[in-house]
């Protein structure tokens, strides 16, 4: 299991102690044995699997990792536990204990989603699918980052 750690107030995501971005900078040697071929591509994006589960603050998840063509990035991690809710995605678990580790605080405009607003170099947004209890965390940045390439070729 790798470990994840997420530096949102400086643009960071840092795996197994190794960034692979920070400071606006993509480092995709960091990442490259970490993910299978390429799964999915069309004109705009290109999305790779990462071959192992993540731990993310304390919790395991699967996780893929698009490559779009405006030069930004987006993390997805699919928590594998499952959970449901009386109203709102912030009584999650997973949500609290982020919130937790990464002492920030998390807010819901609607039931299936929660998000950081603090971040001017992109999102962070929790997503809940109510009929199937699955819930997942997307980190895009926006902004262009350095050194983006492809991180294989098939």
């Amino acid at each position: 299991m790798l470990l994840v750690s997420l530096h949102l107030k400086d643009c960071g995501i840092f795996i197994d102690s190794r960034p692979v971005i920070f400071e606006k900078k993509f480092f995709p040697n960091a990442i490259e044995n970490f993910c299978s071929t390429k799964i999915h591509q069309d004109k705009f994006r290109i999305r790779y699997k990462f071959l192992q589960k993540f731990n993310i603050c304390g919790n395991s998840a699967d996780g893929v990792i698009d490559v779009e063509e405006d030069c930004s990035i987006v993390f997805t991690f699919l928590f594998d536990l499952i959970e449901f809710f009386d109203c709102s995605i912030l009584e999650s678990k997973i949500v609290k204990k982020c919130e937790s580790f990464l002492d920030v605080k998390f807010i819901s405009n609607h039931p299936s989603s929660a998000s950081l607003d603090s971040c001017d170099w992109g999102h962070v947004m929790f997503f809940h699918d109510a009929k199937q209890g699955d819930l997942s965390l997307e980190v895009k940045f926006y902004q262009r980052i350095k050194n983006l390439r492809k991180i294989r070729q098939s």
